[in-house]
């Protein structure tokens, strides 16, 4: 998730390659080449990893004060940038600075810090050929380390304000949310910062405040996903994919994203959202966790069942006669690659 430290960003904060030329140096104490810096490279494995974790850059659905933008220039920054930035869990406020922008600004990168990467691009004039004219001109990308300005000490900042929004509740969606929160032994629910998650160790579910979401769709789905992953709990249906989770990556980590994802779109059409203003992301979701777990065709059956059981338990119903759900795996016998230490769903 991170890429640099404060010390090494003051020497260096960028890193260059082309896509006309590589270039390649000897290892110390080797005769061996290092491995060319492919910032393209690092850039999609963050987003892997991201989607592995659960988290669709493209996705969020809250923010409390606009796009991500340079505190220096206060440019937003554009494409790639916008989504990496945009899930980054540090700080508040959406609004960075590298670290020679903050030495001119009066300040200092703590200690220890780690920083975000960011990539700009710029065109190349082709070198004067001696044989005459010119060669093709070419796009150098550089690699740039940001911090946000919670990770910056000695500006007095001038803060943005909250984007204002009003919240209508949902009768419905608060009424089967009410319930289930409302049950002795249920799960803790608290609103505040930036995240939304599930920590199976404290039994607790954090939202961030109603208002930060673009609209009461995006507030109630991302609370359905964070119900859903709940109701895998030890002392409630005891989802092994939840309960003894390989961490994020793992293959039983995203099949548990999976299962959230199908309870949250169950829950959905229960109020009556209408699918197709949910769809592209529900898609998205879905065919990233296909694709990653493809060796796997029952994987979707699984999690469908499992996560219909979880719909009916938020709900407070018993799933009818006629309901045939697929055989799933249970504490003792789980799904391989599983071990213990999980942490939290997001």
């Amino acid at each position: 998730m991170t890429t640099a430290t404060a010390p090494k960003a003051a020497a260096k904060t960028s890193k260059a390659t082309t896509a006309k030329k590589s270039t390649k140096s000897k290892a110390p104490g080797t005769g061996e080449a290092k491995p060319r810096y492919d910032v393209q490279q690092v850039v999609t494995d963050r987003i892997i990893l991201a989607l592995e974790g659960g988290i669709i850059p493209w996705k969020k659905g809250w923010t409390a004060y606009g796009m991500p933008r340079n505190y220096a220039t206060g440019r937003a920054y554009q494409g790639i940038n916008a989504f990496l930035l945009g899930f980054s869990p540090v700080g508040e406020y959406p609004l960075y600075l590298t670290f020679k922008q903050a030495l001119d600004l009066g300040g200092c990168v703590r200690k220890g810090e780690k920083g975000e990467t960011v990539i700009f691009y710029s065109t190349v004039e082709g070198k004067q050929k001696p044989t005459g004219g010119k060669g093709d001109d070419y796009y150098l990308m550089r690699s740039f380390t940001v911090f946000n300005i919670s990770q910056i000490d000695g500006i007095e900042y001038a803060l943005p304000e909250k984007v204002e929004r009003t919240f209508t509740p949902n009768e419905a969606a608060e009424e089967i949310a009410g319930r289930y929160l409302g049950l002795s032994g249920a799960p803790t629910l608290a609103h505040g910062g930036h995240r939304a998650y599930y920590a199976a160790e404290s039994d607790h579910i954090q939202m961030p405040p109603r208002l930060t979401f673009r609209s009461e769709q995006a507030y109630y789905r991302t609370l359905f996903h964070e119900l859903g992953h709940s109701t895998g709990a030890a002392h409630r249906l005891n989802r092994p994919d939840l309960v003894n989770s390989g961490g994020k990556g793992s293959a039983s980590y995203a099949r548990e994203e999976l299962t959230a994802e199908m309870t949250t779109a169950f829950l959905n059409a229960e109020i009556g959202y209408a699918p197709e203003t949910e769809g592209d992301q529900h898609a998205s979701y879905i065919q990233g966790w296909l694709t990653a777990l493809k060796n796997d065709k029952t994987l979707v059956f699984k999690a469908a069942s499992l996560a219909q059981k979880a719909s009916y338990l938020i709900k407070g119903e018993t799933p009818p006669s006629y309901e045939i759900t697929a055989a799933t795996p249970t504490a003792a016998t789980a799904w391989p690659e599983q071990t213990t230490g999980y942490a939290q769903a997001v």
